[in-house]
């Protein structure tokens, strides 16, 4: 029932990080991308599945599923009508941090703001029931903090490091790559501030165990996570209270 989230600190590794821990873990994994996919092509998703229940559903059709499910009533499958998803829950989960809108705060934001993070935490929270899902970003890490179920992981690295990520990943100059980094790290900082009042969003406080990817290599940091994760489904991750003095 391993459930592993990645804090996603643009650059720093949870995303090359995660799909390897979940193929270790033999568990789905879910990122902005697969997200995005999935909320494109659920409705497809969906019809195929139903066509197919003379045969048990792969491990990327019973995650369809779930996301169909959480999915189905939202403007993505141009349903609409429930009080917790509509538009900005599904770009909330499917885009990056400083592709959303930063709307002037109001009033009528603020009513709005408890339905779109009500939204959120149902969805994060609904993955996380299923289990066996390794969940990279959408702020998981602290959305799940509270189920003693999910392992929380951070993932840094140098700003040099993540710039060059950056690069690679999104085929960038240094120079955009530097300003996308940048930007995005303002824009998350800002979401986490505005949705869940944390300023510090990567707090090891926040997180069972923290990883730098500049420093350790991926192959190591891929056993530390696995181990982890299975420590916590066996009851062993678990802090024992210190035995006070005598």
């Amino acid at each position: 029932m391993s459930v592993v989230t990645f804090g996603a600190l643009a650059g720093g590794g949870a995303r090359a990080l995660g799909p390897l821990v979940a193929q270790e873990l033999g568990t789905d994994y879910v990122d902005r991308l697969i997200l995005t996919d999935v909320a494109r092509h659920v409705g497809a998703t969906v019809e195929a599945l139903h066509q197919r229940e003379e045969r048990p559903p792969t491990r990327g059709e019973r995650f369809a599923r779930v996301l169909q499910r959480i999915l189905e009533r939202s403007a993505v499958t141009g349903a609409g009508g429930d009080p917790y998803f509509g538009p900005s829950v599904a770009a909330f989960l499917t885009e990056e941090y400083d592709e959303l809108p930063q709307p002037t705060i109001t009033r009528g934001h603020e009513l709005e703001d408890e339905s779109y993070i009500e939204g959120i935490r149902k969805v994060l929270g609904d993955l996380a029931e299923g289990g066996n899902v390794v969940i990279v970003g959408r702020g998981a890490h602290i959305i799940l903090r509270d189920n003693p179920r999910v392992l929380r992981v951070g993932a840094v690295a140098t700003l040099e490091d993540r710039i060059a990520t950056i690069m690679s990943r999104e085929r960038l100059s240094h120079e955009e790559a530097e300003k996308t980094t940048v930007a995005r790290d303002k824009a998350r900082a800002y979401y986490f501030s505005r949705f869940f009042g944390i300023d510090e969003p990567d707090s090891p406080e926040l997180y069972h165990l923290v990883i730098n990817t500049s420093a350790v290599d991926i192959e190591y940091a891929v056993d530390l996570v696995v181990q982890a994760a299975k420590a916590l489904d066996e009851g062993r991750l678990p802090r024992k209270e210190a035995t006070p003095a005598i």
